[in-house]
């Protein structure tokens, strides 16, 4: 009789023992997570509670890897008991609370194709010259989008010019951004830059081996983006010149296009001199070459015919050579 009325009295308290106890580990799902860029375990996207040894277990156990940015990874409940399955953890043992599945996302910054370009121009503005030129800056291309796994604030944008030494023309820039040590893209940005400035052009039509002045040159302003060689901005820089083509109306003055004129030209008569100490003997000769102060050149006397080397002292002086 006693052992019987024990019996009732154990089945009615495991009648009214709570639900919690039909199994060992209660997981909460989470409705959303943002996590990372990381592996996921059973701690990112729930809340375990139970048998604390089995509970540091399941806490530990690898899902998978978070999802690509700007992209979500669904995980159900069928999922995660199938990985329990694989590490011998009896899925009986386990109660799955308030979400049928978890949506996993990686925390991720969107940078946009203006903000690429904002950066690529103010490092191409930081490397033009400061002068009195007038510059504009065209992008030829806008960047695309690019999604970064990473807080915003955690990502660093590096700018640097592919030729530092070009100013004008097609320029490219390459952005780079990076956080933690890792490098995420590098894009190149093109930019068109178009350069005017003061210079000197052709008043009129110059012929070829006529000097340079105020008549027939002026300051003017005009674009020199495509412009090779050296240009001049002041008058004063031609003065004395002479030009080595003709040259036509409107046209951009550069250094290809004139010369200094030889102090002495072919076929000068010249004073032919030959002087030491004691003793000085000048005739005339006639110069067999151009050339400047200081350069050698061929002369012929004309008393004797011969061709002689001398040195050019100055407009009509050489100094023969013995």
């Amino acid at each position: 009789m006693k052992i019987r009325i024990s019996l009732f009295f154990l089945l009615g308290m495991l009648m009214v023992m709570p639900d919690v106890l039909a199994g060992k580990i209660e997981i909460h799902l989470m409705d959303n997570v943002v996590l990372e860029e990381k592996t996921i375990t059973f701690s990112d996207i729930s809340t375990i509670t139970g048998d604390e040894e089995l509970v540091n277990k399941i806490n530990n156990i690898e899902i998978g890897k978070t999802p690509w940015v700007n992209n979500t990874r669904r995980i159900s409940q069928e999922f995660l008991k199938i990985r329990l399955s694989l590490l011998n953890i009896n899925t009986a043992d386990v109660t799955f609370t308030n979400a049928k599945s978890v949506v996993v996302s990686v925390e991720s910054t969107k940078l946009t194709g203006a903000e690429i370009a904002q950066k690529a121009k103010e490092c191409l503005l930081n490397a033009l010259p400061v002068d009195d030129r007038e510059t504009t800056i065209e992008l030829v291309n806008m960047p695309n989008d690019q999604w970064i796994p990473r807080r915003k604030d955690r990502i660093g944008l590096d700018a640097s010019l592919v030729d530092p030494g070009k100013d004008r023309g097609n320029i490219e820039v390459i952005i780079t951004a990076f956080s933690d040590g890792t490098c995420f893209f590098k894009i190149p940005v093109f930019f068109r830059v178009r350069v005017y400035e003061d210079v000197a052009v052709a008043r009129t039509r110059i012929g070829r081996k006529q000097q340079l002045n105020t008549r027939n040159i002026s300051i003017a302003r005009r674009e020199t983006t495509t412009i090779r060689g050296f240009i001049f901005s002041r008058i004063d820089d031609l003065t004395g010149r002479t030009t080595t083509a003709v040259i036509q109306p409107n046209t951009i003055i550069t250094e290809d296009l004139v010369e200094i004129p030889p102090t002495i030209a072919r076929g000068s008569v010249v004073e032919l001199f030959i002087q030491s100490s004691g003793f000085k003997i000048v005739t005339k000769g006639i110069a067999q070459e151009a050339g400047y102060i200081g350069d050698v050149i061929q002369v012929k006397n004309i008393q004797s015919n011969k061709v002689l080397y001398g040195t050019i002292v100055d407009s009509d002086k050489i100094r023969v050579l013995f």
